[in-house]
């Protein structure tokens, strides 16, 4: 279950571009290295956007992981494949099935009238590929024309936000599924029907197993912040300050508004993300002053994950969890500071987390005791939205014709070759192509690991499956594991939501009688040409990410200097503050997206964020930010140090003068 905010796009953390990327270059090298002209080796770039790429693949943002949703969705799998196994119309199930899936990918946690305008509209969305896929299937002009052109539709949506996107994205799979093999009931219309129901089904299960009453989706979000905060502490001290958390604390209050809480449900919930938003503020702080005791800082920093995670838990989980012990354990800590500094700031980091302790120990005012009132929903603008992209080098245009170039030679090409499973080379296609090319060739790493991976899986439930000749169990089983994998991991980490979804596939025809290893060479042949077809048209005449990021950056750099002036002049830095945390992810990701893209075929001219560059430039952000967010929280103890602002000063003076060095080229 997921929600459309800038956390949940893959990038780059500054700790990880720094320690893993390059190291800190001194400004006078950052100069000459661009006064003479150096341009880098155009193999290694590649090579480092590929190892970027892998390094992605396994890392899991436990924080993401939607064990309910992933739950929910595995079991309504096994039973509309059982019943359909049960009443002899297995072809039937996989379109119900379909249709559930799909609707579970297009939930999101949020107000259930939010909820259920998004699954509906990705079911009916998912419903119409089906049905043009399969009315097409007979007719290859007729099919490479609509290819082309449904193509170009679907990675246009992406107008219309993140949720368009990924319901054109889902739009388009059906179509080169449907279209390009006899699946399902091979029957258009009946399939379009069954795909219905299918989500239907899910949609009336998901919104009953949330009663709105209990507010359990507001609960969810706030448990992602805190568990986000508790993952951030236990990675290095500038991975620690990534505003991942800020941006999961923000998402929690917008889904609070949406589903209309009031007086002391309000007043609950947000006492939550304000204790969340000050103890992040606090790790912040800790990396001005963590060269006084660097091992402290960290010790402090995973103390207090530890307990932010226990109560993340303890919001969703069906018991409570012990928080009292990772507790004292955390004040016992703060009682053994090396100096004042780190005392006072070490007891304003425990301070809030006791409050939600706290907070957890109270009645709920949730179930009969809930104060709500959602607002009318207000439908944002579609054809202006529309308008708005279709000028002339819009990335989102320049997206839907390169989606459209590289779906509709890869549906041309397999029709032509017409082999068994050919589907499988659009399909992917349409699973990976990203509107950026960062973005691209990661999802094409995690696309070809995950289907190998996948295919193991699969070949290791058919052994089961025959040696306890259990095979329709097995295989139901299997179904609903494989479920659980997608929706579970689909935002957490894709090769794993990968696995899923080629378990599903394979388990599927295992389980309407066909050989297991029938095809999964194809597969994985259509899968790694899909990838390099896709490479090649996101490389060609690309758009980078350079100049944007110089932008974010310079963006940042003007926010950081307002926070500092509110700071000093003793006025609310709230708003200040907030605008830091949008502009410093903003920068996070278009910088970690330039650092990490590999050169393209006939490039337009444009700078390259050198790895080593891109790095310090985020850790002169962090450390800025976090100097004045010290002597904020310093000022409140009357603990000033004149010292912070100095080494402030120094800090974004450096950063502001390498940024004018890298347009300068």
């Amino acid at each position: 279950m997921h929600v459309d905010t800038p956390s949940s796009w893959p990038s780059l953390s500054p700790g990880r571009l720094r320690s893993r990327l390059g190291s800190r270059r001194p400004l006078r090298e950052t100069q000459r290295y661009h006064r003479v002209g150096h341009t880098r080796d155009v193999s290694s770039v590649n090579r480092h956007a590929a190892a970027a790429a892998l390094r992605e693949c396994i890392r899991v943002q436990r924080a993401h992981v939607d064990v309910i949703g992933g739950i929910r969705t595995g079991v309504v799998l096994i039973v509309l494949m059982a019943v359909g196994h049960q009443v002899g119309l297995i072809a039937e199930g996989l379109s119900l099935g379909i249709g559930a899936l799909f609707a579970a990918l297009a939930d999101s946690a949020d107000s259930p009238g939010r909820r259920l305008r998004s699954m509906a509209w990705g079911t009916l969305w998912s419903a119409l590929g089906t049905l043009i896929g399969g009315l097409v299937s007979g007719n290859d002009v007729l099919h490479i024309v609509i290819g082309f052109a449904i193509a170009f539709a679907c990675g246009y949506a992406g107008a219309l936000g993140a949720r368009g996107g990924l319901i054109g994205t889902l739009t388009l799979v059906l179509f080169a599924v449907f279209g390009g093999d006899v699946i399902g009931t091979g029957i258009a219309f009946l399939d379009f029907g069954l795909v219905l129901v299918g989500g239907a089904v899910y949609i009336v299960f998901a919104l009953a197993a949330t009663p709105f009453k209990r507010i359990i989706m507001g609960r969810l979000t706030v448990a992602r912040a805190y568990r986000a905060y508790a993952e951030a502490t236990h990675r290095s001290l500038l991975e620690m300050t990534a505003p991942t958390v800020a941006v999961e604390a923000m998402v929690a209050r917008t889904v609070a508004d949406h589903m209309g809480m009031r007086g002391a449900t309000a007043e609950w919930i947000n006492g939550f993300i304000v204790d969340l938003e000050r103890t992040r503020l606090v790790l912040l702080a800790l990396l001005a002053l963590k060269e006084r005791d660097e091992d402290y800082a960290v010790r402090l920093a995973q103390a207090s994950g530890l307990v932010a995670r226990r109560i993340g838990d303890s919001l969703v989980g069906p018991l409570s969890r012990d928080v009292a012990t990772p507790l004292a354990a955390l004040e016992a800590l703060t009682s053994t500071a090396p100096n004042e500094r780190l005392r006072v700031l070490a007891e304003d980091l425990a301070q809030p987390l006791r409050d939600a302790a706290a907070r957890l120990e109270k009645p709920w005012p949730i179930g009969r005791r809930s104060e709500l009132s959602p607002p009318r929903i207000v439908n944002p603008p579609v054809m202006p939205n529309l308008r708005e992209h279709w000028a002339a080098g819009d990335p989102v245009r320049e997206h839907a014709v390169r989606l459209c170039v590289a779906f509709g030679i890869a549906n041309l090409v397999a029709l032509l070759i017409s082999v068994p499973h050919s589907y499988w080379l659009p399909m992917t296609v349409a699973w990976v192509t990203k509107p950026d090319l960062s973005g691209t060739v990661t999802r094409v790493f995690m696309r070809v690991m995950g289907t190998l991976v996948g295919i193991v899986a699969t070949i290791g439930f058919v052994f089961v499956a025959d040696a306890v000749n259990l095979r329709v169990i097995v295989s139901i089983l299997a179904i609903g594991v494989a479920s659980y994998l997608f929706i579970g991991y689909i935002w957490a980490n894709y090769p794993v939501a990968v696995v899923g979804i080629t378990n599903f596939v394979l388990m599927y025809e295992f389980l309407d009688d066909a050989k297991a290893e029938s095809g999964i060479v194809t597969r994985v042949a259509f899968t790694v040409l899909a990838g390099v077809w896709v490479l090649i048209v996101a490389t060609t005449r690309p758009r980078h990410s350079s100049l944007t990021a110089l932008d974010a950056l310079e963006r940042m750099a003007s926010a950081i200097r307002a926070y500092a002036a509110a700071v000093r002049e003793g006025r609310d830095p709230t708003d200040a503050r907030t605008t830091v945390d949008r502009e410093r992810l903003g920068a996070l990701t278009a910088v970690s997206a330039a650092a990490t893209e590999p050169h393209g075929l006939w490039e337009r001219p444009a700078p390259h964020v050198d790895p080593s560059d891109a790095a310090v430039l985020l850790t002169d952000a962090l450390q800025a930010a976090s100097f004045v967010v010290a002597e904020e929280l310093l000022h409140e103890r009357q603990e000033d140090g004149p010292e912070l602002w100095q080494s402030f000063d120094a800090t974004l003076d450096d950063m502001e003068s390498r940024i004018k060095a890298l347009r300068a080229g």
